[in-house]
């Protein structure tokens, strides 16, 4: 495997920045909403990892983007593709990228105007109250949301490549070089897009 992206596949690169962007982002999502709920002892703990967290992912998606755009192509088979299906990954992705990086803007503003950051120095999270009631507050729960939605239409569409199109696309983007679903392999024709 190269570090950079192939038409076959995605590059080490690539692989290592999306799949360390997943893993965050999956613990992010849940963290995020389950951090209200839980006993005060645990929430300034539970703060701290979403803050670095979602600061990572922040930082691995400008990277991703300065590679995108400096140093590698994105793996695309084929000629482009005008169709309608085309277009939703498009935009799906572009949505990820933006709504991650309003997420991460959104965060760095409530850190800021609430004074977060002493609070979670000290481990004392008792004037919490105030956090909920600031404006990148109300942003950051509605891209929260959005990204979850994101996330859904993502796996959909890697779940729709693999399991009905047969065409590979999922086995490009895998970590380890996974072998292609038996019917491409086979020599059996794709199914076509509706």
């Amino acid at each position: 495997m190269t570090l950079k992206s192939t038409s076959d596949r995605y590059g080490t690169v690539a692989l290592a920045l999306h799949w360390a962007s997943a893993v965050l982002i999956l613990i992010l999502i849940p963290l995020g909403f389950a951090m209200q709920a839980v006993p005060d002892g645990l929430r300034p703990g539970l703060y701290r990892v979403h803050v670095a967290s979602g600061i990572m992912v922040g930082l691995l998606t400008l990277v991703r983007l300065v590679w995108w755009r400096a140093f590698d192509l994105m793996s695309r088979p084929g000629q482009a593709d005008a169709s309608v299906q085309h277009r939703l990954a498009r935009l799906v992705h572009a949505g990820f990228y933006g709504v991650v990086l309003a997420l991460t803007v959104s965060g760095i503003g409530l850190i800021a105007r609430s004074g977060l950051a002493p609070m979670l120095a000290a481990g004392d999270l008792s004037s919490m109250s105030d956090l909920m009631r600031q404006p990148p507050r109300l942003a950051h729960g509605f891209m929260a949301r959005l990204l979850l939605a994101l996330l859904v239409l993502h796996i959909a569409g890697a779940l729709y490549h693999h399991w009905i199109r047969r065409d590979g696309v999922l086995g490009r983007m895998l970590p380890l070089n996974a072998p292609r679903p038996s019917s491409v392999r086979r020599g059996l024709p794709r199914r076509a897009a509706p």
